[in-house]
């Protein structure tokens, strides 16, 4: 495993830069409701408010996002000073795979920095009693199991005496270097804890894991560096160091299925400071099944829910005005499981009750979107300056197919939230044995199968271009309940390639191809990178030209064009604005 150095802060110049262009997205934005939102273009009007609250949550998570990249900044390494001592902690439980432990256990003793490790054996395995004893790690179980893995931890505290607590995850394997940009940090007698990137191995093992690994790239790049600047930095689950006393200070790990976001919580809300350090020191597994990838979802979003309704009210006070923001927006991510929802049902109803949202020429909405999109695509492309390695840029197609496809995974998380149904803490499994993925499926094919339904009996009543859009919204999402049915089931898929030559033959083919892709898409995302300020301004202007030019059309066209088409109504608002910036 190779180290990687750290990312640099942005400099002044790709700082205006970023935030012009955030600011000409936030623009673009509000044009692009107030066009919307023009009485000419309202359809049915149950349809249209739905779809309007799903663009609500759309540009309200772009913002989120946006708000991040604003202030990206990474804390300056601080000058060696004391020697501190160090307790590393790794868990295990049953079931979990001997040579996995064993691995990470090695790595951790490996460690320059002085330090202590530890085994917390949930099932006091008489193997691993006795690896411990002979490699010099301290193995520690307990009689009740209580808390899950946070229990763990806080019986592990007890019987240690560091003045640093490292939490690993047993998947995840440390360089030798990984104290050495950690500990001087603690110099700031403020500071409570530490994280680092929380970064993958197996990402290329499947679609499940490359998309599971690329959501994360843009929240352990820029978004987290952002949190430096605000005061909000997150402790994740594996790779985080902790002061013992700032542990003890709020009774040690906070418990919980989202317990590092709750002991995060807990610290910020006693006033200690956090730091996050962008440098890959440790490498671990993502679910690379579709079972592992969604109990670890519900997990997290049950989790972060009960976090909202319960601790969030209590500790609000004790924030400050950025950490009340954070803890109370985090949770809207998995919103978007009924966002989705909605989204599914609009053009599904719509086909099959012949109503529509929206009256608008399809041509008139991609000009009024066109900026809004091309802006926050170049951002996201921009902001990648600061994602950790070459391989996390791109537009991570899978990553987003695999969040829409997990919808109803989050919807779960919520209505548990509302019903106060309790997820067992289990932790997320680490095998790649091929499964059969048919349930856990079922939701996703019941929508695919009343879209298909939806778009025959809408073309076959109507053929107007409304239900052509529709049918096209409806054939997308099939598109996306698909793919999740193929990387379900592909581990099951991928012993054929061995089977028989031709398709390991094409498949060796295509991964060539892919590689070769790969380095030209690179080099294409570096130019885009390097004039994407300059593109949202064409785009901009270009759409806005579009959008001006029939307004100098003469009069007896522009008529004609009022009765053909809705078309010039969209744009009545924009007659008011010509006509205040030519008086101004």
């Amino acid at each position: 495993m190779r180290k990687v150095a750290e990312i640099e802060a942005p400099d002044k110049r790709k700082k205006l830069a970023l935030r012009t262009m955030i600011l000409i997205g936030v623009f673009c934005m509000l044009f692009f409701f107030h066009s919307l939102l023009s009485q000419s273009t309202i359809g049915s009007v149950p349809l249209f408010w739905l779809l309007i609250s799903t663009f609500i949550y759309t540009c309200f998570k772009i913002l989120y996002e946006w708000y991040h990249y604003w202030d990206i900044s990474v804390s300056k390494a601080p000058k060696t000073g004391e020697i501190y001592t160090v307790d590393i902690f790794t868990t295990f439980c049953a079931g979990e795979p001997y040579e996995m432990i064993q691995e990470t256990l090695s790595a951790v003793l490996a460690i320059r920095y002085p330090h202590k490790t530890y085994l917390c054996d949930e099932a006091d395995d008489p193997f691993l009693k006795e690896w411990c004893k002979a490699n010099g790690v301290y193995h520690i179980t307990r009689s009740t199991k209580e808390n899950a893995k946070a229990g763990n931890i806080n019986n592990a505290l007890k019987q240690s005496s560091g003045e640093l607590c490292v939490v690993l995850d047993p998947d995840h394997v440390p360089l030798p270097e990984f104290l050495d940009q950690i500990v001087d940090h603690f110099n700031n007698p403020e500071i409570g804890f530490v994280q680092i990137v929380q970064a993958y191995y197996n990402h290329h093992q499947s679609l499940i894991a490359k998309g599971a690994a690329q959501q994360t790239y843009q929240f352990y790049g820029p978004m987290m560096m952002t949190m430096n600047s605000y005061g909000t930095v997150q402790a994740i689950g594996a790779n985080c160091t902790f002061r013992r006393t700032a542990l003890e200070s709020i009774g040690g790990h906070a418990a919980g299925l989202a317990e590092d976001m709750h002991t995060a919580m807990q610290l910020h809300a006693k006033g200690w400071k956090s730091v996050y350090v962008p440098a890959v020191l440790a490498k671990g597994l993502v679910p690379a099944t579709l079972s592992a990838y969604y109990k670890q979802q519900l997990k997290w979003s049950r989790g972060v829910f009960e976090l909202l309704v319960t601790s969030y009210l209590k500790l609000f006070r004790q924030f400050n005005w950025r950490q009340k923001l954070h803890y109370g927006l985090i949770p809207g991510f998995y919103l978007s499981g009924l966002v989705f929802l909605i989204n599914f049902l609009i053009p599904i109803v719509s086909l099959l009750g012949d109503i529509y949202p929206v009256q608008i020429n399809f041509s008139a909405f991609s000009i009024i979107s066109l900026p809004l999109i091309t802006s926050i695509v170049l951002i996201r492309l921009y902001v990648q300056r600061w994602v950790l390695e070459d391989d996390e840029r791109g537009v991570h197609v899978v990553g987003g197919l695999l969040l829409i496809g997990t919808w109803w995974i989050f919807l779960t998380g919520m209505i548990y939230t509302i019903i106060r149904k309790k997820v067992p803490y289990i932790p997320t499994p680490k095998d790649l044995n091929a499964e059969n993925n048919l349930k856990i499926n079922l939701p996703n094919i019941f929508v695919f199968i009343l879209s298909l339904i939806a778009i025959g009996y809408g073309l076959y009543n109507n053929l107007n271009p409304f239900s052509f859009i529709m049918a096209g919204i409806a054939g997308l999402n099939c598109f996306f309940m698909m793919f999740m049915f193929v990387a379900g089931e592909e581990l099951k898929w991928q012993k054929y390639q061995f089977r028989y030559k031709l398709i390991h033959f094409l498949l060796n083919y295509l991964h060539n191809a892919k590689k070769q892709f790969w380095l030209f898409r690179r080099r294409v995302y570096a130019g885009i990178r390097n004039i994407a300020l300059m593109l949202i301004v064409l785009v901009v202007c270009f759409s806005f030209y579009l959008i001006w030019y029939p307004l100098k059309t003469e009069s007896g066209r522009q008529n004609s064009f009022r009765k053909k088409t809705c078309f010039f109504q969209v744009f009545l608002p924009l007659q008011k604005i010509k006509v205040f910036l030519l008086s101004a």
